[in-house]
């Protein structure tokens, strides 16, 4: 596994960041909207000083997401992908139907090593 690079915690998000990899872990019935991509999007453009990442979203906690988040990330050139990874049924249906917002890569997973693996993958193909 790679080495843990930082952790920053919000008041309602954890961030692990990782060589080119965050995984963030939202915390219990938040709901996850524009504000929280923001911030988030501005801390990744910090630590990963620009270069390109990609996202994995570790639902073990049930919150909701506003779908429409994901049209502001076509703009966002150095996210390469988003990961979703849950153990839980409902959060994998959930994610499903977010993905059809999506403008990037997006994909879904019931345990963190395949998304890990695909985003090596995913950065690898974009020659990262």
């Amino acid at each position: 596994m790679t080495q843990r690079i930082k952790t920053i915690k919000l008041i309602d998000i954890d961030l692990e960041f990782y060589d080119r990899m965050v995984i963030s872990k939202v915390k219990e019935d938040v709901v996850f909207q524009l504000a929280h991509v923001e911030q988030i999007l501005r801390i990744c453009n910090e630590v990963f000083e620009g270069r390109n990442y990609v996202y994995i979203s570790n639902r073990s906690n049930n919150y909701n997401v506003n779908p429409t988040i994901y049209f502001e990330l076509k703009e966002i050139k150095s996210l390469s992908g988003i990961a979703i990874v849950s153990e839980r049924f409902e959060a994998l249906k959930v994610a499903n139907f977010e993905k059809q917002f999506s403008p990037i890569p997006f994909d879904i997973f019931s345990n963190m090593d395949e998304a890990r693996a695909w985003a090596k993958t995913l950065l690898k193909k974009a020659g990262l």
